[in-house]
């Protein structure tokens, strides 16, 4: 008799945000690293991109490289306790790092189909920053993975990415959360099929800002999930933000404000009732289906 496969239980919900733009209103490198060494971000990106036009280098392969090699790095170089300490001096939208996580949390606790139902909720990072920096970020304990581009560091340099992560590979991380394979030494391209997969995109909400967080929008809307686009507060609505609504990149748009009651909170938490009350179902249907069959 042949065994039935195995089923993962698929109660578990998973929120994957970016990060610059999304939970911070800059850039973690201008922010960071160019205050500490005086470095003028335009000559920077401008020194980045002829990289990317002159000699072909991908663009996130690009910065990274100047990061180890301007002169100003060789001089000074950066170390992995250089970066964690200049994460003190990352910014963050309104809520990011006064309650947002403690408060959305303790939200899904207090639905009773949630407990009924085992349901639990994970955030994720996946971000074209620094490791080293996301590592020691004031709301770091919230994630249950950060994914962002590292160094091979030696006699404390960094002497070469060991790591990159763009807007088009970002969507390898998703497939690594969905399968439950979070470390790089799993492989993720064997089938597995999606009644053991540990978080169906079905259950992922994807929060992002811009064009680069396309390609993971629409991997996880296609297959079921959710894309919620934001944008800085202080100014109007970006073409591009509104693109991604009307191109059904995101299902909606909102103020980078993490307070509660805003227009963002609010678009979270019914999107979050939205796929528990698709867990729940999913779950009585299981058990009714099991019922049948060993009744019949």
């Amino acid at each position: 008799m042949l065994k039935e496969p195995k089923k993962a239980a698929q109660n578990i919900i998973a929120i994957v945000y970016d990060f610059d733009g999304t939970l911070s209103p800059g850039n973690m490198q201008e922010e960071t690293i160019f205050k500490a060494y005086g470095i003028d971000k335009k000559r920077f990106w401008a020194r980045s991109q002829a990289l990317v036009i002159r000699r072909g280098y991908e663009k996130t392969l690009a910065y990274l490289k100047l990061l180890i090699d301007d002169p100003v790095f060789r001089k000074r170089p950066l170390t992995k306790r250089k970066l964690r300490e200049f994460a003190r001096h990352v910014p963050y939208y309104p809520g990011v790092d006064g309650g947002y996580f403690d408060q959305l949390n303790a939200f899904i606790k207090s639905l009773p189909e949630v407990s009924e139902a085992g349901i639990t909720l994970e955030h994720y990072i996946i971000s074209s920053g620094l490791q080293e920096i996301l590592e020691g970020v004031s709301i770091r304990k919230y994630f249950k993975k950060i994914y962002a581009c590292e160094y091979d560091f030696r006699g404390g340099r960094p002497v070469f990415p060991k790591l990159v992560i763009n807007d088009t590979n970002k969507t390898q991380f998703l497939f690594r959360i969905n399968k439950g394979k979070l470390k790089l030494s799993e492989s993720i391209n064997e089938h597995m099929p999606e009644t053991e997969r540990r978080i169906p995109f079905r259950n992922m909400i994807y929060v992002g800002d811009g064009i680069t967080d396309v390609p993971s929008m629409t991997v996880i809307q296609k297959a079921g999930g959710y894309a919620i686009a934001v944008y800085d507060p202080a100014r109007r609505v970006p073409r591009a933000v509104k693109a991604m609504v009307a191109e059904h990149r995101a299902e909606h748009f909102a103020p980078a404000d993490f307070r509660s009651p805003s227009l963002f909170v609010k678009i979270l938490r019914q999107t979050l009732k939205k796929i528990i009350a698709s867990i729940v179902y999913r779950s009585s249907a299981d058990r009714s289906s099991d019922w049948v069959r060993r009744h019949m």
